[in-house]
């Protein structure tokens, strides 16, 4: 079976669809029940949330594996049970990292928000704006992928299955969901860092394709060969994924037309970060508007944001 003709990440668009990352991190905090209600009263077309699972099986949306920067309270949410983690409120001061300039930022917010279940979060908003949801990539349990299993059961049982896509950087997690419901549309996920391990002898081979240039962080060459393999989207055939996510640098009008070809779907992330919270260094291009129309131009099917109102307003 593959996915509906209607689902909105699938269906072909004049402009790219506006996603909100984590949903409007830029007001309220990331991956609540209330960023995703402003997601939905700005009109937004769709919001990207994070799942993870608790110690009992229950599919929560959390992006860190910890829950110490969220909450400022020590703990593994896979070693936490629902009922310890719904009793957690996500602190009104978040450390979101460093910015594209090394400095360090602080998100403030008017008051605390409780940690969702994905049900009751697809339940109430996916009826309104599409969903991506993605499923993390934990090393400290990477032989574990229920969650994706689970993370289609709640889709099917919530009736949902058209109005969202399942992604992720693990490809097992992807089968897994594939496996429990095959009307899913599927993505798999790039990331501009994921061959920085072999950096340096890339760097000394310089034999790859050209993407996206102006980026002056390291490692240049392997970022280079990473385009070429959105381009020839070997992960996502092998997978039989529908749709590619995959970070802007990564992305060039060829990297489209052939995706398109091939009837994939393709998404970038993430424009106008409100900080980094996992270390890596952000491209300078993701806070400038001349990136937003760059990839306009190019025809990518959706950009994900951390300041989606802006973004919106730049595209609309």
């Amino acid at each position: 079976m593959s996915p509906g003709n209607l689902n909105p990440f699938l269906t072909r668009k004049p402009r790219p669809m506006v996603v909100g990352h984590r949903g409007v991190p830029t007001v309220h905090q990331e991956n609540t029940l209330a960023g995703f209600r402003r997601a939905v009263a700005l009109g937004l077309p769709a919001v990207e949330l994070d799942v993870r699972l608790t110690a009992d099986r229950r599919a929560v949306v959390f992006h860190d594996s910890d829950v110490t920067r969220l909450t400022g309270m020590p703990g593994l949410v896979a070693n936490m049970t629902w009922d310890q983690l719904s009793r957690l409120r996500l602190r009104r001061e978040v450390p979101m990292g460093v910015d594209a300039r090394g400095t360090t930022v602080v998100a403030r917010y008017e008051r605390e928000e409780r940690i969702p279940l994905l049900a009751e979060v697809l339940s109430e908003i996916a009826p309104s704006i599409a969903v991506n949801v993605e499923l993390k990539l934990d090393m400290l349990r990477w032989w574990q992928i229920e969650v994706g299993a689970i993370a289609a059961r709640v889709i099917a049982e919530v009736g949902v299955e058209d109005r969202v896509i399942v992604t992720s950087f693990d490809p097992r997690k992807l089968r897994a969901a594939g496996r429990v419901s095959p009307g899913l549309a599927l993505g798999f996920c790039f990331d501009d860092t994921m061959l920085n391990f072999a950096g340096p002898l890339i760097d000394r081979l310089q034999r790859t394709a050209a993407v996206h240039e102006g980026d002056g962080r390291p490692f240049h060459h392997a970022r280079r060969l990473l385009g070429r393999l959105v381009d020839t989207n070997l992960v996502g055939r092998f997978l039989r994924t529908h749709v590619v996510g995959a970070e802007h640098t990564l992305v060039g009008r060829d990297t489209v037309q052939r995706l398109h070809a091939q009837g994939f779907a393709i998404g970038t992330h993430t424009i106008f970060p409100l900080g980094s919270t996992t270390g890596k260094a952000i491209a300078p291009s993701a806070s400038t508007q001349a990136e937003v129309e760059r990839l306009v131009e190019v025809g990518v099917d959706w950009i994900e944001s951390d300041d989606p109102e802006r973004l919106l307003g730049l595209v609309a």
